[in-house]
């Protein structure tokens, strides 16, 4: 999958985001600046996937809380903070809500470019992995509440009959479900449906009550 190469900076220093996103376009980079977190939030919706280069000034440096919530609207972003103020305390912080790279935002354009260069090698399979996502949940909608239940048990790795015997029908019912779900998903062994009921949401692999939504 091929990308262009999208920069979405966050800056609420007007001179140095234009500043920023007029050099990354000499570097032949796509770039498009906000003056604010909300102001990314905003357009998350509909902008280009790409790298976020979110710069952390004071009085709030740590960025945290709005990598969490870009990335829980825009799973495939690759996000970098840069710190104004930087601290290990405050690399930790962006690190641990996603972010792929922290970085002193006065550090040279060679190691910037280096930390790009990897977040947009990244790209193309958190932008795949979100499309497969997109997919299986609107595959789901093909699947009754029923069949969904008997998903789960087979997902826990259930036989027909513990399965029949948690949602309290009968086996020959929960094999008729189970080649239900084969010809509607055109899915022809475990493993498709394994990765489709954990990318769909229906089921996650240590699912072990088929009955927890049984009508």
């Amino acid at each position: 999958m091929i990308l262009n190469r999208v920069v979405h900076i966050v800056d609420s220093d007007a001179g140095n985001r234009r500043s920023l996103a007029r050099t990354l376009r000499h570097e032949g980079m796509d770039s498009f600046a906000y003056a604010s977190g909300d102001d990314l939030l905003e357009a998350s919706g509909y902008i280009l996937p790409g790298c976020v280069l979110i710069i952390a000034r004071p009085p709030q440096p740590d960025q945290s809380d709005m990598v969490r919530t870009l990335l829980a609207a825009r799973a495939e972003m690759a996000v970098i903070v840069m710190g104004a103020e930087p601290t290990i305390a405050l690399a930790v912080q962006a690190l641990r809500a996603g972010a792929v790279d922290f970085l002193d935002l006065a550090c040279p354009l060679a190691k910037l470019r280096v930390a790009l260069d990897y977040a947009f090698d990244i790209l193309p399979e958190k932008v795949a992995h979100q499309r497969f996502i997109g997919e299986a949940i609107a595959l789901k909608s093909r699947l009754t509440p029923r069949e969904q239940d008997v998903l789960k048990g087979i997902v826990a790795g259930h036989t027909n009959r513990a399965i029949a015997q948690a949602l309290g029908i009968g086996t020959r019912t929960v094999e008729m479900h189970r080649s239900n779900i084969m010809q509607k998903l055109h899915m022809d062994n475990i493993a498709e449906l394994i990765r489709f009921a954990v990318l769909s949401g229906i089921a996650d692999p240590g699912a072990t009550d088929p009955g927890a939504n049984a009508a």
